[in-house]
């Protein structure tokens, strides 16, 4: 067999060039074998495209070289396959670059082993994307270092799946960042949704995942110690809260609270707040609160309370105002009362305004 021409004739590889690779029609590398390709120059694979890439055998690829990889227009890898991945060399991908990456068919990455992933520059991970990660074999992740997964786009790490994490060595996982980590699908880490955890949360748990790894611990060790370090400042069921657990917690944790998080916990549980913890709430929070949360709310968590989270506020919860409360507010927290809300003070409770 033999790389043909345009009217059907034999060529030599050796005495190929970019020109003359130009010319050939889309079946002329169909019977291309491994020696026609390390016969051929590097530089003459500048002329070759997607369609040649698609005939070719896949045991031709055996003949690639990173010179002939590094030559080769980056769209010439729309024609790659999985097939053709697998038989080619390790080695060839040290040619690889982030354009050629993202013109791959996400199926050829199914042909990636952890030699190929060994061999690959790491900026050629600056190509990668869900879809590749999703179609490549767990083992590859095994040639993975921190500088390739530290180029890789993080929304690349949407396709990463739970045998894909445990493969990937902790000396990979080191080049990850916060970014990367609330990308992965839940499913793949059994653990909390990254993408909706507090920061403070997430500042946690990162550093207990990096400091897992740099400890000798396992991937799925390192992602568990990252879960109960952020545990703390993670909103608990709210509807189980009680003023000692709200008095444990972080102030910086309020930061997670919503309104229906709000509306969901004892009027009891209030009684735990402090001016740092109110500080702390998101505005929108308080529209989930009511007389009775207020009224059970110490005086000294008022000093927490600003002109956005009065505006907030439904306007009967000013109910469980009393006088000691209106006193420890500060003043221009008062901005925020409108009109529905200043006829629902209790009188007692203005007898603390000044």
């Amino acid at each position: 067999m033999a790389i043909l021409g345009p009217n059907g004739q034999q060529m030599d590889p050796a005495a190929m060039n970019s020109e003359m690779m130009g010319t050939l029609p889309p079946d002329a590398f169909a019977g291309a074998t491994a020696g026609d390709m390390t016969a051929m120059p590097p530089h003459a694979m500048q002329g070759m495209d997607a369609d040649m890439m698609g005939a070719m055998p896949p045991d031709a690829m055996g003949g690639m070289s990173p010179g002939h990889m590094e030559a080769m227009p980056p769209g010439a890898m729309g024609g790659m396959d999985a097939d053709m991945m697998g038989a080619m060399p390790p080695p060839a991908m040290g040619g690889m670059g982030p354009g050629h990456m993202e013109a791959m068919p996400p199926g050829a990455m199914g042909g990636m082993s952890q030699g190929h992933m060994e061999a690959m520059p790491p900026h050629a991970m600056q190509g990668m994307d869900a879809d590749m990660m999703a179609n490549m074999p767990p083992d590859a992740m095994g040639g993975m270092d921190a500088d390739m997964m530290g180029a890789m786009p993080p929304d690349a790490m949407q396709g990463a799946y739970a045998d894909m994490l445990e493969a990937i060595p902790p000396g990979a996982l080191e080049g990850m960042d916060m970014d990367m980590i609330r990308e992965i699908p839940l499913e793949a880490v059994e653990s909390v949704d990254w993408a909706s955890v507090p920061p403070e949360a997430m500042d946690a748990g990162f550093s207990a995942f990096q400091d897992g790894l740099a400890n000798g611990m396992s991937p799925a060790d390192a992602f568990e110690a990252a879960g109960d370090a952020a545990d703390p400042y993670m909103p608990p069921d709210m509807g189980d809260m009680t003023a000692d657990m709200m008095n444990d917690m972080p102030p910086e944790a309020m930061q997670g609270m919503n309104a229906d998080m709000m509306q969901a916990m004892p009027a009891e549980a209030m009684q735990g707040m402090d001016a740092p913890m109110m500080e702390m709430m998101p505005p929108h929070a308080m529209q989930g609160m009511d007389a009775d949360m207020m009224s059970n709310m110490p005086s000294h968590a008022g000093p927490g309370m600003d002109a956005p989270m009065m505006a907030n506020m439904p306007a009967d919860a000013m109910g469980g105002m009393d006088a000691d409360m209106m006193g420890a507010m500060p003043p221009d927290a008062m901005q925020g009362a409108y009109a529905d809300m200043l006829e629902a003070i209790p009188p007692g409770a203005l007898e603390g305004m000044d």
